[in-house]
């Protein structure tokens, strides 16, 4: 399992820096203003709208493919695969049938404040974006089809094509013309499927005209997923409010919401989510096999993994959320003011990074144990908690009241998830976790006063990028020999896997 999380890291970190390099690109030569926000409301509508369909897939796949496969062979689940497919596809036909029909209406709904040239924009984007549906549809269900298979490289790699595509797009649209950015979109989800069709032939997938609603196997994933699909609606309700709210409070308000989102998810995507990705289909064949012990023993490293990863990066984020910001957008069209929205915002957001990655590990967990209703309950609650504070907040702080609330939410919601997943499966040895986190917090805040010090004393002598590197370097030094020092519970456990790595 450590092996493949590595490997994957490595992708998922080239990835995500070619994705943040779209985002540079874009800040670049849009800056943040009302043509960056309708473009970015336009590829976050036909996200979004899938979002619920393509998150319950993904939730409900895994455990009922292995399920299948377990107790009936290879052969019914490869048909099941085929009948969720088309199934799929149909159902996609129609949410592209709404968008098309009801655009400005939609539109209006995913950001309020949108008048004249902006919305004009926004809706003819969104009309044009919206024929990636079909190919986003198919993403989600090939990529739990190949992680299955534990092909987790091929899933990963495929961002790689989406991402060229996108940078050339946004690069020669500058002198082409606006509607380049949504053709280049369309045609970048297009290849990143395109590159996944050879590992989906080899796995032995072979696609055919099966179509049965009646199919037990098909109703017993709807089964799953519509709780997962009601808890993703109330994800995407967060982020509905948070742009509405963003639009009418600044221009720019939206775009700079998304740029410290994406930097702050950043950290999430490389760590948590590789480390998920990995972990689910482990779990969910544990489950399966009633396996409890030995889940709760993976589920308890994982827990403890993900927190000393997040922790460190997220204070190092806050301390450093200015030089960060203005490292990778201080140029082009992004101007001052633009950096002071989105350093605000980056900071509020990591407050909440532990609760955001160990949300996403504890849900997962939920789905490998077959329940899915916990986490939708627990994603509503969250959702309610997140509105108020929003509402509460932003009279406050203003915009980077929007992002505080979403940390504060994403905290409560995971203890809440904690507690019942600990009702359901027994304890997880809550006594050591909670030691562990509270030596890597102590280990972080000292981290942390060390980079800035050394920052601080570096910045006159060698400029800014020298002094960041120097500063993050001593931090991640310090923080090292902190945990070594403070002796986890699973020190010698870390000592080992280290030493394997190493040798190998």
């Amino acid at each position: 399992m450590e092996k493949t999380v590595i490997s994957i890291m490595f992708i998922v970190i080239i990835t995500k820096v070619m994705g943040f390099s779209r985002d540079i690109f874009l800040a670049y030569f849009y800056g943040a203003d009302g043509l960056t926000d309708a473009y970015l409301i336009s590829t976050s509508i036909s996200t979004v709208i899938f979002a619920f369909v393509g998150m319950g897939i993904a939730a409900s796949y895994i455990p009922v493919y292995t399920k299948i496969f377990n107790e009936r062979g290879r052969e019914p689940a490869e048909k099941f695969t085929v009948n969720v497919t088309n199934a799929v596809m149909l159902l996609t036909t129609v949410l592209i049938l709404i968008i098309m029909c009801f655009t400005t209406p939609i539109v209006k709904l995913f950001a309020f404040g949108f008048e004249g040239e902006t919305l004009r924009i926004a809706v003819i984007f969104t009309r044009i974006i919206s024929v990636t549906l079909y190919f986003t549809a198919l993403i989600y269900i090939f990529t739990s089809y190949l992680e299955v298979k534990n092909r987790f490289l091929t899933t990963e790699l495929s961002g790689l094509p989406l991402n060229i595509i996108l940078i050339t797009t946004i690069a020669i649209s500058s002198w082409l013309g606006l509607y380049v950015l949504a053709i280049g979109t369309v045609i970048a989800v297009i290849v990143q499927f395109l590159s996944m069709i050879p590992a989906i032939k080899r796995s032995g997938y072979r696609h055919s005209l099966i179509l049965n609603f009646k199919d037990q196997d098909l109703k017993q994933m709807v089964f799953l997923a519509i709780p997962v699909i009601i808890g993703v609606s109330a994800d995407q309700i967060n982020v509905l409010v948070d742009r509405t709210i963003a639009s009418q409070i600044i221009e720019g308000g939206i775009s700079a919401l998304t740029y410290a989102h994406r930097l702050v998810f950043f950290v999430q995507a490389i760590f948590v989510l590789v480390i998920v990705k990995v972990m689910f289909p482990k779990i969910s064949k544990l489950a399966a096999r009633k396996e409890i012990s030995e889940l709760k023993s993976v589920v308890g490293k994982v827990i403890t993994t993900v927190s000393l990863i997040v922790i460190p990066a997220a204070v190092g984020m806050m301390i450093f959320s200015r030089q960060i910001t203005e490292l990778l957008f201080g140029r082009g069209e992004f101007e001052e003011y633009e950096i002071e929205m989105t350093t605000g915002l980056m900071f509020f957001y990591a407050l909440g990074l532990l609760g955001f990655g160990l949300r996403e590990v504890l849900t997962k967990v939920f789905y490998s144990l077959e329940d899915s209703r916990t986490p939708m309950i627990n994603a509503f609650g969250a959702m309610f908690l997140n509105v108020s504070l929003n509402l509460v907040l932003t009279r406050i702080i203003g915009l980077n009241g929007l992002a505080l609330a979403t940390s504060i939410a994403a905290i409560v919601s995971t203890m809440l998830l904690y507690i019942s997943l600990i009702r359901k499966i027994g304890s997880l040895d809550s006594r050591r976790l909670m030691f562990d986190l509270a030596k890597g917090l102590l280990a972080a805040l000292i981290m942390g006063v060390a980079a800035k010090a050394v920052f601080t004393l570096s910045l006159s002598a060698m400029g800014d990028l020298p002094a960041l590197f120097i500063g993050v370097l001593t931090g991640f030094l310090v923080y090292t020999g902190m945990l070594w020092i403070l002796q986890l519970s699973d020190i010698a456990y870390y000592k080992a896997r280290l030493m394997g790595l190493a040798r190998r």
